[in-house]
């Protein structure tokens, strides 16, 4: 038996899962790693632990392989090692390949006042006509910024800028580089897809430049495994390792999204919506990434909605109901939650797309007296689906189907709310790692096991659960997404006070004031 191994290094799991070349995953494991969150806004992750869990949970992959090859008396071979993780975020390592310093992760917003600079000095504008997109605060090109400016120390011992995946492939084998999509936004020129220097004279650091490692497509081969690599992993010496995506990307390319006019949305963490084309599209917070294959982009909005949310409300208003119970509180109540309307920016970092507000947060609008918990329950379930429309309507094309991922398809009513709330097909593939199974598409084609992407995710991607719209809710969700995106715009006041309140009360010092009638 050939088989695959893909690697999703997510922010809070690591994955690996090896597929037979019908795409059974016939092993698979996880692994749970910490974020570290030094202060309020700030993300960071020890590069060394992220790749201890990786390399745990490699070999645990492995072992599983093993036995299956002592119980079955078949060969087992791994083809090759593809890799995607968490996006964006800046890994620096020495030129020993050391870190310099825990890695700043993609959700981090210490960055956020230099990215406002740039928005109001037109650094923001030059950057987004060269890469085709504007960058935002947990992005590479402004956290070496801020580095310049608060670690100057830190950024002179650091040679080479990664990503998670960059990191990864370079814990692998020794070899330093990045991929196209990763590198886009924004190092990348649009008209070209190749690295263009000028971005960093634009924010005023042209001799970062030379942090940038070589350029690669997904489906590249970057090299073997060494033999180090191959002792902490129980991976074989010289198996080959392929580039890889950012998570995005593979995600789309795992759930079957890599022809023109695809769509992907993943539900996890954070909520993203992709369509594949041939260019980047013009929406100010969209993200075009290049694929590095066929002049193809995907094109993607990323919101920080997800299933937090339905994590909060199982905890803090459902009295810690199982997920099964949740949904079926949610079902009890009437579609459009009988005028209940639930914002869905759960998250201390505020919204970045497809808007940007770093001071948004989440709410209930329109509540009454006769609303009960079981119209709070499926008011948060509408909020996300919602927020999902809401990125589909800045797309550059409309999809004619959307294939779902991520943690929050294991909800029908979710899944099913997605294409009510669309009005668009909803696909989800039976292949429940969409991440590790576009990494290994990406590996499959590196090593010519498959001659295209379309021929590898069609083996490897599994049967599809559909969810059509169904026509009698068309309209009570149209009405719904009219008052959501007008809530949203006309909240971006009170947010701002909000936000001013906060900071007030956090530079006094203020506590909390108890209740005087209490004992």
């Amino acid at each position: 038996m050939n088989v695959f191994l893909g690697i999703d290094a997510g922010t809070r799991n690591v994955k690996v899962v090896a597929y037979d070349r019908e795409g059974s995953a016939v092993a698979t494991a996880s692994t749970s790693q910490s974020v570290v969150i030094p202060e309020s806004g700030r993300a960071e992750q020890e590069m060394d632990a992220v790749w201890s869990v990786t390399a745990e949970t490699i070999r645990t992959v492995v072992a599983e392989l093993e036995t299956r090859e002592s119980d079955s008396g078949d060969e087992i071979d791994i083809e090759a090692v593809g890799l995607t993780g968490q996006g964006d975020g800046c890994w620096l390592i020495d030129a020993d390949g050391e870190p310099v310093r825990n890695a700043i992760l993609w959700s981090d917003s210490r960055a956020a006042p230099i990215v406002e600079g740039w928005a109001r000095d037109g650094t923001l504008e030059t950057l987004a006509e060269t890469c085709g997109s504007r960058p935002y605060p947990g992005m590479s090109l402004p956290l070496v910024r801020w580095l310049a400016d608060e670690e100057p120390a830190t950024l002179e011992r650091a040679t080479t800028a990664f990503s998670c995946t960059d990191w990864l492939a370079y814990s692998l084998t020794g070899e330093r580089g990045t991929d196209t999509t990763e590198a886009t936004v924004p190092l990348l020129d649009r008209e070209t897809t190749a690295f263009e220097p000028a971005v960093f004279e634009a924010v005023g650091l042209p001799e970062r430049a030379s942090l940038i490692p070589e350029l690669r497509a997904p489906t590249d081969v970057v090299g073997t495994v060494t033999e180090t690599a191959a002792d902490e992993t129980g991976l074989p010496a010289g198996t080959p390792v392929v580039t890889g995506a950012i998570d995005v990307a593979a995600s789309a390319v795992g759930s079957g999204a890599v022809r023109p006019g695809d769509g992907s949305a993943s539900i996890g963490t954070s909520l993203f919506t992709q369509v594949i084309g041939d260019g980047p599209g013009a929406e100010p917070t969209a993200i075009g990434m290049a694929l590095g294959i066929d002049d193809r982009w995907t094109t993607a909005i990323g919101s920080n909605a997800g299933t937090r949310t339905l994590e909060w409300v199982r905890s803090e208003i459902a009295d810690g109901a199982s997920f099964d119970d949740l949904e079926e509180l949610a079902r009890s109540s009437p579609a459009g939650s009988d005028g209940l309307l639930y914002l869905p920016y759960l998250s201390e970092t505020g919204e970045r797309g497809p808007f940007t507000d770093p001071d948004a947060r989440a709410g209930f609008l329109g509540l009454s007296p006769a609303h009960g918990t079981a119209h709070l329950v499926r008011s948060a379930y509408e909020g996300l689906a919602l927020a999902l429309r809401d990125c589909v309507e800045h797309l550059p094309a409309d999809p004619d189907r959307i294939a779902l991922s991520g943690g929050g398809t294991r909800s029908s009513l979710l899944c099913q709310l997605a294409a009510d709330c669309t009005g668009t097909e909803i696909v989800v593939p039976t292949n429940d790692e969409p991440g590790a199974t576009g990494a290994a598409a990406f590996a499959a084609v590196g090593v010519g096991a498959y001659p295209d992407l379309e021929t590898a995710t069609d083996a490897l991607a599994g049967d599809r659960t559909r969810y059509a719209p169904r026509p009698s809710t068309a309209g009570t969700y149209d009405e719904l997404y009219a008052a959501y995106r007008d809530a949203r715009t006309d909240m971006a006041p009170i947010w701002d006070s909000q936000a001013a309140f906060r900071a007030s009360a956090d530079a006094a010092g203020t506590e909390p004031t108890a209740d005087p009638d209490a004992e």
